[in-house]
């Protein structure tokens, strides 16, 4: 009797680990969040967290509450607002909060995927991709040229 609740035990936790993880790819799609980049670039990584684009989303919030529901001031604060795969809300993919990697190297499953073949991610975006968000009427000191050089963290 004693075996039929242990293997009862483990066809459980099996089907819970399953629907995990079939769970994060139906609601990740392309994009795999700053964690799977951290494993092969966990310096670059740390770096990021300490910058205010790991913490966007929060920083959203300060300007007031109801901002984190206005897609125009979401888009800019979360990974791939609006797109296959992306942010949708905090209950469904809070792993996705804040500008993240994939936010400007784009999605990141296939670079991954291929054990970080550098074609299947953009390896140095340009500042068209950053003037999307940094606008003159939302950020109009933004030097792209001193930004670059901070946005994975101070050199």
């Amino acid at each position: 009797m004693r075996i039929y609740r242990i293997m009862f035990y483990i066809v459980v936790i099996l089907a819970i680990l399953w629907t995990c993880h079939v769970g994060m790819a139906e609601i990740f799609g392309d994009y795999v969040g700053y964690t799977a980049c951290g494993d092969c670039h966990d310096d670059v990584v740390d770096g990021w967290e300490k910058t205010g684009h790991a913490k966007a989303f929060e920083n959203l919030a300060k300007q007031g509450p109801e901002k984190q529901s206005i897609p125009e001031c979401v888009r800019c604060h979360v990974v791939a607002y609006e797109k296959d795969g992306g942010f949708i809300d905090m209950e469904l993919t809070p792993e996705l909060k804040g500008v993240q990697c994939e936010s400007c190297h784009g999605p990141g499953r296939a670079h991954v995927e291929s054990d970080g073949d550098a074609s299947k991610i953009v390896g140095r975006p340009g500042e068209d991709l950053c003037r999307a968000c940094h606008t003159e009427g939302q950020d109009k000191d933004f030097n792209y040229e001193k930004k670059k050089a901070l946005v994975h963290g101070a050199p």
